[in-house]
């Protein structure tokens, strides 16, 4: 397992990496938990950020639109998106498990119930039910 505080020293002043093995060591750290959990993460912590981006753009190329659904289609993209990476995680892992353990609890499940509430909205009980199961191990460490 990688030592995702040391993940940085595989990058070596933004120059292209051409060793292999830091390549596979990079793959094999991005295809881990910890990644994916940081960019579930960041991603629904950052779909507002997103969104406000996306309506200023439109309002600059002047296209004639709609707020509210411009609003939903970008929501649908980033909850989508960050649902890419979640669903890999299986609470029934230990590696899969520290990662969990690894983010700030309170920070972890309010991002979780955001995302549960999306998905009920859409009556996505599937999906609901895979966050719920990582929210209720976040909520036994909080």
């Amino acid at each position: 397992m990688i030592d995702k505080d040391k993940i940085f020293q595989l990058f070596v002043d933004g120059k292209k990496i051409n060793d292999e093995q830091t390549e596979a060591e990079i793959k094999n750290f991005m295809d881990g938990p910890y990644a994916k959990m940081g960019m579930f993460v960041k991603l629904i912590q950052n779909h507002e950020v997103f969104h406000k981006k996306l309506e200023k753009f439109l309002k600059r190329e002047s296209p004639d639109y709609d707020i509210e659904s411009t609003k939903s289609a970008s929501e649908y993209t980033v909850y989508h998106r960050a649902w890419d990476y979640i669903q890999e995680i299986d609470v029934k892992k230990s590696e899969h498990i520290d990662a969990i353990l690894n983010f700030d609890p309170k920070v972890l499940f309010d991002v979780l119930n955001t995302t549960i509430k999306y998905f009920e909205a859409s009556e996505d009980y599937t999906k609901c039910a895979h966050l719920f199961s990582v929210q209720q191990l976040t909520r036994e460490i909080q």
